[in-house]
């Protein structure tokens, strides 16, 4: 789950949490993973701290949204044995390149950097390679990212993925009359083939 609460007036200070809870019920885990695969997500609260409106607004990438920043997390995943892996984070779509966050906006999650048994691989998304696209770093709704060699699917043991997460919100969601919470949910998940 993806948390923030929200601002008051431009003056009034307030706090940020981007809290991303991904439990897989009964282990310690963070991401859910296949049978044969156990993941962990590197920190499940990102605090964006307090700030006012007018220091949110600053970070404007555009007149009509406003960046919450860009935090890191990392993504590791450790299988039994060397397969073929798969990366997808399951959560409500906004549009074609990003997530669900708070009521009409979103949050991105972009492949930073990939490692497969310690050597650096590019994830391609799997709509990608089927239709000759352009392999982007963002990991989209729908999308399964799978590390790729200079031969095709490349299959290992232990995936570490860094990723970005980037909330968005319109500048009209700044403007609050009281405290409210900003939400966004979902689950990484690492699959085996």
């Amino acid at each position: 789950m993806i948390t923030m609460k929200s601002l008051r007036r431009e003056s009034a200070l307030f706090s940020m949490a981007l809290a991303a809870l991904f439990a897989l019920a009964g282990t310690p885990a963070h991401a859910q993973a296949s049978a044969r695969c156990d993941a962990q997500l590197s920190e499940s609260l990102v605090d964006y701290g307090r700030m006012t409106r007018g220091q949110l607004l600053e970070r404007q990438p555009d007149p009509a949204r406003t960046s919450l920043g860009k935090r890191l997390v990392t993504l590791t995943a450790v299988c039994a044995e060397r397969t073929a892996m798969a990366l997808s984070f399951q959560g409500a779509a906004a549009d074609d390149t990003g997530f669900r966050f708070a009521a009409n906006d979103r949050f991105t999650l972009r492949v930073v950097q990939a490692q497969l048994d310690g050597k650096p691989v590019r994830l391609a998304a799997s709509h990608a390679d089927a239709t000759g696209a352009a392999p982007s770093s963002f990991l989209r709704p729908g999308d399964r990212m799978s590390p790729m060699d200079g031969g095709g699917l490349a299959q290992g043991q232990r995936l570490t993925v860094q990723l970005e997460i980037e909330p968005f919100v319109g500048t009209a969601a700044t403007r609050v009359a009281a405290e409210s919470t900003w939400e966004g949910a979902g689950r990484f998940e690492v699959l085996g083939r």
